[in-house]
Order: C-alpha cells, then sequence, then structure tokens
C-alpha cells in the first residue's frame, strides 16, 4: 500500500473509509502493521470494519491517533521477531475501554488514563467497545536515557494526580492537526513528553541531588540563553551528563529545564531594558539577544512574567513617558 500524501499540517492519515467495507478489516490490519506496529489483530467484520490512524512525528517519537470498533490485539514473539529494535508504547485512552495483559499481570485502562507497554515482549489488549487512543511509539534506546530500566516499568498505569496528572494532561493536549503549530520544536515536545513519563514512574531511590551541578546548569543557561533552539541535550553534552540527570538536578531545585530558561531569558531582558546607553535599542534586538525567535513572543512572555510591556517596563525604569 503505498503511503499517502502528507497533509498541510504535516500529519499522515489512513481510513477504512476510502475502501470497501468488505476488505475494510484485512486493509486495516495491513495498515497498522506497516505503519504503527507489527500486531496481529481479531475484530468482528460483518458490517464493515471501521478505524483511523493519524500519524505525526515528535522527534525520535512519534505519536499515533488511533480510532477504532471493537477488536483484539496480540504482540506475538512472531512478530516481535520481525522488529528492528527494543521500543515503548506509552498508550493514553480518550475514549472507550482497554483490558491489557503483558508477563502475568493485568490493567485496566479507563478514558483518561495513560499506560507504558514493553513492545519488545508479548502483549494481549482487548478492546469491547470502540475506542479512541494516542499510541505514543518510543524507541527504547531513545528511552533509556530517562529511564534506563524502562522495562521495569511495563503495565505501570498512570491515573489522575501529580505528575501522573501532569502527564496525562500533557498527552491529551496532543492533536493530529495541532502538532504542526506546537510552540516548542517537535523533538523537544518528545523530551519534554519523557521527563514527565521519568517524573511520573517516580523519582531512582538511587539518585542523589547534586547541588553544584544544579548551580552549574544555572549558569550555563546564562551564557547560553540567546541561542534560539537552545534544547535540554545540547546543555546535558555540554556538562557530560544524561539528558535524565539533567532533568533530575532541575526538579531537585522544584523547577524544570523549560522555566528556569525563560526565567534567565526573562532577568536578561530586564538587565537590558533598564540600561541607560541601550535606551535607543529596538525591542526586537533585544527579543533577539535573549534567545526569543520573536519580538511579538517575547512581549508576551514579558508581561507575563513582569506584568508589563518591554516598553512601558523600560520607560518606567528609565523614567520616561511611554
Amino acid at each position: 500500500m503505498p503511503t499517502p500524501p502528507s497533509l498541510p499540517d504535516g500529519r499522515r492519515h489512513w481510513s477504512t473509509e476510502q475502501v470497501d467495507p468488505r476488505h475494510a478489516l484485512a486493509w486495516w490490519i495491513d495498515t497498522v502493521c506497516d505503519r504503527f506496529l507489527e500486531l496481529e489483530i481479531e475484530a468482528e467484520a460483518s458490517g464493515g470494519f471501521r478505524a483511523s490512524l493519524d500519524q505525526v512525528e515528535l522527534g525520535t517519537a512519534t505519536a499515533n491517533f488511533i480510532r477504532a470498533a471493537r477488536q483484539r490485539v496480540q504482540r506475538t514473539p512472531a512478530k516481535i521477531a520481525r522488529s528492528d529494535e527494543p521500543v515503548f508504547m506509552l498508550l493514553q485512552l480518550r475514549a472507550g475501554r482497554m483490558q491489557l495483559a503483558q508477563a502475568g499481570q493485568q490493567v485496566r485502562v479507563e478514558q483518561g488514563e495513560s499506560v507504558l507497554i514493553n513492545a519488545a515482549q508479548p502483549y494481549a489488549l482487548q478492546c469491547p467497545v470502540p475506542t479512541h487512543a494516542l499510541a505514543l511509539r518510543l524507541p527504547g534506546t531513545w528511552l533509556s536515557r530517562w529511564l534506563p530500566d524502562a522495562d521495569r516499568h511495563a503495565l505501570r498505569l498512570f491515573k489522575a494526580g501529580g505528575w501522573n496528572g501532569a502527564l496525562n494532561a500533557a498527552l491529551a493536549s496532543l492533536e493530529p492537526a495541532a502538532c504542526d503549530q506546537l510552540a516548542l520544536p517537535k523533538g523537544v515536545v518528545a523530551d519534554q513528553l519523557a521527563a514527565l513519563l521519568t517524573l511520573a514512574v517516580g523519582r531512582d531511590e538511587t539518585f542523589t541531588p547534586d547541588y553544584r551541578l544544579a548551580e552549574a546548569l544555572g549558569h550555563t543557561l546564562k551564557e547560553r540563553l540567546h541561542e534560539t533552539g537552545l534544547a535540554p541535550a545540547d546543555v546535558a553534552v555540554q556538562h557530560r551528563i544524561s539528558t535524565r540527570r539533567l532533568h533530575y538536578a532541575f526538579a531537585a531545585e522544584k523547577t524544570t529545564f523549560a522555566t528556569a530558561l525563560l526565567q534567565a531569558r526573562i532577568e536578561r531582558a530586564r538587565e537590558l531594558l533598564s540600561a541607560p546607553h541601550l535606551a535607543t535599542l529596538p525591542v526586537a534586538e533585544i527579543a533577539a539577544r535573549c534567545g526569543f525567535a520573536d519580538a511579538s513572543h517575547f512581549a508576551r512572555r514579558f508581561r507575563q512574567s513582569v506584568g508589563a510591556s518591554p516598553l512601558a517596563f523600560r520607560a518606567a525604569v528609565l523614567g520616561r513617558k511611554h
């Protein structure tokens, strides 16, 4: 089956609506196995099976938005043997019910909850009613940067509350047509989701906060805040640590990489706007020096943080009328 052309928003879309209802189930099986994950699927074919798949690349990760009629899914040893590398699925149920079984464990997934699946091991999935779900495909080698022991957390169910709630809210905010309009690069969004997953799993008891590292990371943010695309991985490489350890260092300070970077950029902007010898420097130039991609985004973030526009703040500080 040829790959359909990408839609204007960057996603790929497959639907049984475009095929003969008599062959819809067979077409769906071929499509899912080819584009999503090697699976065995059983479903009631009489009357026409209905399903759709929207796929969006998020850097190394892949977001799969799936709607399907009742079905039974299995990840068998034979299917796993055809895979090139270990892979995990962070599955969020948006509508319907699911029952998952893997390695002698069973979990029931309700609407709004998410579960981590080790797709390198056999599992069975029962969907007794039509379902709508997001399946975030996470390559094992990439995920190990945050969760070196991710396989220990297979069938971990994330419900409401705490970091679980934050993870579920972030997943729920992803929509197929909106992934091309995210405020951050898609790869950075995937990194943030992996960080939230790690926080939801829980702190590694062997981890000890390194406050000297946190201080050093803070200095690096101040030194590199002018870099518009500065990402956690960039800073981690500079300090010769894993991205996971970087996120833990910020979490120990009760903040995140993104929050700390924004605070550093706003503080630098305050300094530039308060300097008399820079009184005629355009706001757009100040935004660029502080790592903001455009002046309007800078102005919005500055107002949210300081309570005044950049020009109003400068006028107040320098004693001039706005």
